[in-house]
Parts: C-alpha cells; structure tokens; sequence
C-alpha cells in the first residue's frame, strides 16, 4: 500500500477522534500531501467525511484542500455541494466563513447557487461574514466573469460600500475595481467621495491608505468643494501612524491641487519631509520605510522632492544588506538624487569604504558612483577617483564590477590627465590576451585613445590580432574603436584598421550568421565610405554617440 493510500486509511479510521493527536498529525500530513504532484484521488472520501465535523480546525483543514482536490478532480464538488451550501447557513460565522470563501473558488457549483448563497451572505448580521461574501465575489469573476454582471451583483457591491464596518467597505472598493479594471475600476462619483471623506476617521490605517487611494478617482469642479476636501485630508498629511496613509494623501494633494493651484507643492513638501524622515529612521516599521522608498523612487525626477532630504543622506545608507538586500538597493537607487555640492564627498566616502566592496551592493553602489558624477559636476573628480581607488581592490569581483561601471561613465569635461590616468590603469588591469576583454577598453579607445599615443596603437594592434576570439559586442566595439583612432591617428592605426577589416569582410564570409552578416555589412559601407568622404565617416561616428 502507498503512502497516499496508507494516509487515507488512517484518515477514516480516525474522522470522528475530533481532538485525538493522531488526527492532528494527519491533517498536517494531508495539507503536505494535496499540494504534491500525483494522483489524489484516495482522499476523496476521507475529505468528505472531515467536512461535516463540528471540529472548527478539522473543518478548517478540509475546507483548505478541497478546492485543491477539485482542481483534480471537478467532480468532487458535487459530492461535497450539500454540506458547503449547509455550512454556508450555518450560525458560527467563522463555519460560514470557511464554507463561503471555498464555495466561491468551485465553479461547478458556483452557476447554480451563486445567486442566493451571495445574496444571503451579504446582508448576514456578521461584518465577517459580509467581507468575506464581498471577497468572494471577486473569486466568482475569476471562474464566472458573467456571472456576477447577470445576476446584478455589481449593483450589490456598490451597495456595500455604505457597509458600516470599514472592513466591507474597503473590500468591496478593491473588488470592484478589479472586476471592472476592462472599465477603469470602481467608479466614484461626488456623493461616493463626500461620503468616504466623511468616514476616513473611521479607517485603520491600512484601510485608509485603500480609501484615499480611491477618492483619488474623483475630481472635484468646484473650488468651495475642492478645498473642503483638502481642508478634510489636511490631518493626514501628517499622520505618523502609517506611511502607507501619508503616502496615499501626498499623492491626492498633489493630484488635486497639481493643475489650479501648483503653488502649493512646494508647502506640502515643507509639511511632509519631517513625517517622510521619521519613517525612514532607525528603529522604523521595515514596511513603512518600504512605502516611503517607493513613492521617493516614483519622484525621483523631481529634484523638489529628494533635496529636502539632502541634509539627512545617513537616511539612505543601507544597514540590513544581508537580510533585507531590497530595501538596501532602493536606497542606493536614491542616493545620487540626493547628492549635492554640499554632501557628495560623504556620500561618496560611504560609498567607496563600504557599499563598493560588498559583492551584494556592489554593482549598484558603483552605478551610484556613476550617476552622482553625472548630476553633481564638482564631484566629478571625486567620483572617478573613487572608482581608480577601486581597482586597486583585492577582490576581482570589485575590479570587474569597476570595469563594467566605466562603460557608462561619461568622461567628457574632465582634464586630459585624468582621463589618461584612468585608462593606463585599466591596461595595468587587463590580460588583452584573452577573449573576456572588457568592453570599456575599445569604447575609451575610440574616444580618447590619442591621450596615450605611445599606447594606444599598440593596444589596437592587440585586439584586431585576437578579433577572431571575441564576442559580437566585443568585435562591433573594436570596429568603432578602430575607425575613430584612425581618423585620429592615420598613419599609427592604418594597419591595424585594414586587418579588423579584413576579418570583418573576408574572413567572416564565410560564417553566414545574421549577426556576422551584419558586421560585415557594417565594416564594407565604412570600407566605402572612407574611400569617397573621410569627414562623412566622422560626423557618422560622432552621430552614433
């Protein structure tokens, strides 16, 4: 006998033993069981014969795994129709609960009893039961979209939103906008939203969050009723108790007040910064300072937003990078935001000693590195300093994560020697005898390869001898590489661009891949185009930066 069919013996033998530990231990064992690939079908009849126990765990666990077995098996919900539809009537609401929220999820059974099984839950006297009747409706347009359109339930919805537990209300918000997403979402009209700001202290927090988001849909016409409703949010631009709830009323001040009166931007960022700070602090809810690094990332195109935060950058140094690597990435991300002439050596000083040398931060500390230099010009310098720094780094991993960094590093309008110095200490870093040659070598060659005129040739000479071993990128790369330094230097790098060419042209015929056609193409229109109009090429090149 099998392991399944040795569980299903022992589950009937033991049904009716409601507290017996060996009963506990076997409906952990069916939990496990059912959420296993194979054939289930010998725990049929014990799951039938656990659904009618007056034992609210046992039930509780059979309820769980049904819809899983019906998934495999359809015709099991109409075994077990008349003790659901009997626990949907039953007094214990927690009973009804279980027996409601799984009805909602068989859709064999759902086109017949829908109608008065929903109907009867939603005006129940529980608010429990109410919600979870709200819920399901939504599980009923996921199996039965037409369903709930025929049988006038969108109407009920609406209907509920005047539920006087905030739990029913907000559950039937979200349920209509997913049903009606082909639509828009829920609609909301002036009495809606009159309503739902008369009852916003009633809300928990999260709930709140849900209803601002929601009134947001509602636009008012008149100025008297637009700063009635300011006047009502006011309160909670500044409300400590949730992030999720200040956040969700920035975003409606911002969108009521954007288009008539955008002189108010600049006073609500002055209102909510300090309240913004407090739950990016140490010591706050992990998903609070979440939300917060969320809505900042969403603005981060609006420096009026991040530079408030300028004077507090130790906000965005990660702290818990080895058990909450997301949260300490969203920081990263925003740090060069908040970079100004005042902070950046700091933030750059943090940078390099710490976040730059970890392998799980690593590559998107130096991607800070990059974007601060590009949106603070005075740090420029340091910045570039800080990634030659890097270089010097034990860790090879760092080395590389520099070398691919550099690719994206804008260079133009630093000095000469700067640049100079940062690419003879890459050549001190790379073996040009490999294939894995970093593409940042041929992209600051073709732009600044004259700055090391007693290198640079030879260099070039290097790669188009090992042209054959590189990777697509790597050989297009080299191809521009060569042509620039050529037009730069002639007589130095004529040699090395005919043999690129060559191998481009010739040699690659016979490799008919699309993406060696295409090279090949590329290299013959230049091979032309260098014959008829030097400076054509050139304002070409230049065009493809």
């Amino acid at each position: 006998m099998g392991t399944i069919e040795r569980l299903a013996v022992d589950l009937l033998r033991v049904c009716q033993q409601n507290d017996s530990a060996e009963l506990k231990i076997l409906l952990h064992q069916l939990v496990e069981t059912v959420s296993t690939p194979g054939d289930i079908t010998c725990l049929i009849g014990p799951v039938m014969k656990l659904l009618p126990s007056h034992n609210t765990n046992v039930k509780k666990t059979a309820y769980s795994v049904l819809p899983r077995i019906c998934s495999r098996n359809p015709e099991t919900a109409l075994l077990a129709a008349n003790t659901i539809l009997q626990d949907c009537r039953d007094p214990n609401p927690i009973v009804k609960c279980l027996a409601l929220s799984t009805f909602c999820s068989l859709p064999s059974i759902l086109q017949e009893h829908a109608g008065p099984v929903l109907n009867a839950a939603l005006k129940d006297g529980n608010p429990r039961v109410r919600q979870t009747a709200v819920i399901g409706c939504g599980r009923v347009f996921k199996h039965l979209p037409d369903l709930l359109f025929e049988q006038g339930f969108i109407d009920r919805l609406y209907e509920c939103i005047r539920d006087s537990d905030p739990g029913v209300v907000t559950s039937s918000l979200l349920t209509l906008d997913t049903i009606l997403a082909s639509e828009g979402g829920v609609v909301v009209s002036r009495n809606m939203a009159a309503y739902l700001l008369r009852r916003l202290q009633d809300f928990p927090d999260p709930q709140l969050a849900t209803v601002l988001e929601v009134i947001g849909k509602y636009k008012p016409q008149e100025e008297e009723e637009l700063f009635q409703e300011l006047s009502i949010l006011d309160p909670y631009l500044v409300r400590s108790s949730g992030a999720a709830v200040v956040v969700n009323c920035i975003k409606l001040f911002l969108k009521l007040t954007e288009e008539r009166h955008p002189q108010l931007k600049s006073e609500i960022i002055h209102r909510v910064v300090p309240v913004l700070k407090q739950f990016l602090s140490s010591g706050s809810p992990r998903d609070s300072t979440d939300y917060v690094l969320d809505f900042l990332l969403f603005m981060n195109q609006d420096s009026d937003w991040l530079i408030p935060f300028s004077d507090s950058p130790h906000l965005f140094y990660p702290k818990n990078y080895d058990t909450d690597l997301a949260l300490a990435l969203k920081k990263l991300r925003l740090l060069p935001y908040i970079c100004t002439e005042s902070n950046f050596k700091e933030i750059l000083h943090n940078l390099e000693q710490e976040y730059c040398r970890i392998p799980k931060t690593c590559t998107d500390a130096m991607t800070c590195v990059c974007l601060i230099s590009g949106r603070v010009p005075l740090a420029g310098s340091k910045c570039l300093n800080v990634l030659i720094t890097l270089m010097d780094s034990s860790d090879c991993h760092v080395c590389e994560n520099v070398l691919r960094t550099l690719q994206d590093f804008n260079l133009a309008g630093f000095k000469d020697d700067e640049i100079r110095s940062i690419i003879r200490k890459i050549l001190m870093k790379i073996d040009l005898s490999v294939k894995d040659v970093p593409y940042v070598l041929p992209i600051l060659l073709g732009e600044f390869g004259e700055l090391i005129e007693d290198q640079s040739p030879y260099v070039l000479e290097s790669l188009a001898h090992n042209f054959e071993l590189y990777d697509d990128c790597m050989q297009s790369l080299t191809l521009t590489a060569a042509l620039k330094m050529f037009l730069k230097m002639p007589a130095k790098c004529q040699h090395s661009l005919g043999e690129i060419m060559e191998k481009c042209i010739h040699d690659m015929m016979r490799n008919d891949s699309e993406k060696m056609l295409g090279l090949q193409q590329r290299a013959l229109k230049y091979y032309h185009l260098l014959k008829a109009d030097v400076h054509l090429v050139k304002k070409m090149l230049t065009t493809q930066n």
